[in-house]
């Protein structure tokens, strides 16, 4: 049986602003470069042989900005939509809350160095 991961903007968000904190980074990533950490996080799952969708319709993008309030916010910047992390909530609390259901084979896609790099990470 072929397993197919499914991966939402939630979880694309959570772990690229769990990396670009950790990493000494701003704590916001913008709407394009999750789509690039996205298309990126596949690549690498499909160079191991997995199978794995991103999710990321208008509608299941509106229902992530209004449901993860607590922890995100929007911002506009330059023309540029951006994901922030609120004030006070720490990359442990995004890790309980997001990472704690990934599997291992996509969270080692979320860190992968390839992944890393499109958010300006380097190993």
């Amino acid at each position: 049986m072929i397993m197919c991961y499914y991966i939402g903007i939630q979880d694309l968000v959570a772990n690229a602003l769990i990396e670009l904190v950790d990493n000494n980074k701003e704590g916001k990533v913008s709407f394009k470069e999750l789509n690039e950490y996205g298309a990126k996080v596949l690549d690498v799952l499909n160079e191991k042989g997995e199978r794995a969708v991103l999710v990321l319709s208008r509608d299941y993008t509106n229902r992530f900005i209004h449901n993860c309030t607590e922890y995100f916010e929007i911002e506009s910047h330059d023309d540029e939509k951006y994901v922030c992390l609120k004030e006070g909530i720490t990359t442990d609390k995004l890790r309980d809350v997001f990472r704690s259901y990934t599997t291992y084979q996509v969270l080692q896609a979320f860190v992968d160095a390839k992944s890393l790099e499109v958010l300006g990470i380097t190993a």
